[in-house]
C-alpha cells in the first residue's frame, strides 16, 4: 500500500541531500544593478577577474545580463561563454577579462556566482571586477563600480566573500532557487496531509 508520509519524507531527504551536493564547490550568488541614468552617449563595461600567479583556483561567472549591450571589442586570458549568456572568468591566467560597449544613461544588471578551489583550499585571494567607462575611455565613478574580494579559506576560518560598490551600484542576494522552492512545497503538502489524517471524522 502506498504510504504518502513516507514518500513525503523521502522526496524532501533526496531534495535536501541534491541541494547539498550541488551546491559543495559553489560559493555564493550576487544580483548587481548599475544605475547610468546620470550619464549619457557611448561607453563600455568591462568584466576582470585578476589574481597573483599561484592563487587558489577561482571562476567567476556572470549571466542573466539585462541592459543595451553592444559589441564585446576586448578579451583576454580565460573567459568561456559570451555576454548576455553565461560567461565564466577563471584565474588559471593572471588576469581574464571581457569588454563590451554600452549605451549609457539606462540600468544594467546582472548574477554573479563564485566557485571553485578558494572555497575548500587555502591560498592567496583574487578579485573580481566590474567598472564603466564613457567614450573617452574615463572612468564613470573613481575606480571600480563594483569589486568583490574572493578569499580563500584559511586554518581558522571558511571562504568568504566581501565587496564594495559604487553609490549607482546595488549589489542583493537572489531570491532561493527553484528546487528549494519545491522543497518547501513538499514540505507544506506533507505538512497539509498530516493534519488532514488528525482531522476528526
Amino acid at each position: 500500500m502506498f504510504n504518502f508520509k513516507t514518500f513525503v519524507k523521502q522526496a524532501l531527504l533526496a531534495a535536501t541531500l541534491a541541494f547539498g551536493i550541488g551546491h559543495a564547490t559553489a560559493g555564493p550568488t550576487y544580483h548587481v544593478d548599475i544605475d547610468t541614468t546620470n550619464y549619457s552617449g557611448a561607453g563600455s563595461i568591462d568584466f576582470w577577474l585578476s589574481s597573483f600567479n599561484g592563487a587558489t583556483g577561482t571562476i567567476a561567472t556572470v549571466s542573466n545580463f539585462t541592459g543595451s549591450l553592444g559589441a564585446e571589442t576586448y578579451r583576454f586570458g580565460s573567459v568561456n561563454g559570451a555576454l548576455p549568456g553565461s560567461t565564466k572568468f577563471d584565474n588559471s591566467e593572471s588576469f581574464s577579462a571581457v569588454t563590451h560597449d554600452v549605451v549609457l544613461g539606462s540600468k544594467f544588471g546582472f548574477d554573479v556566482n563564485f566557485s571553485g578551489d578558494f572555497l575548500t583550499v587555502p591560498g592567496f585571494a583574487s578579485t573580481f571586477s566590474v567598472a564603466m567607462f564613457d567614450a573617452l575611455g574615463n572612468y564613470l565613478v573613481p575606480d571600480y563600480l563594483v569589486e568583490f574580494s574572493l578569499n580563500p579559506v584559511t586554518v581558522d576560518d571558511a571562504a568568504s566573500v566581501t565587496y564594495s560598490a559604487a553609490r549607482n551600484v546595488r549589489v542583493s542576494v537572489p531570491e532561493p532557487s527553484d528546487l528549494l522552492l519545491v522543497m518547501t512545497g513538499l514540505g507544506l503538502v506533507g505538512f497539509m496531509r498530516r493534519r488532514a489524517t488528525k482531522a476528526p471524522r
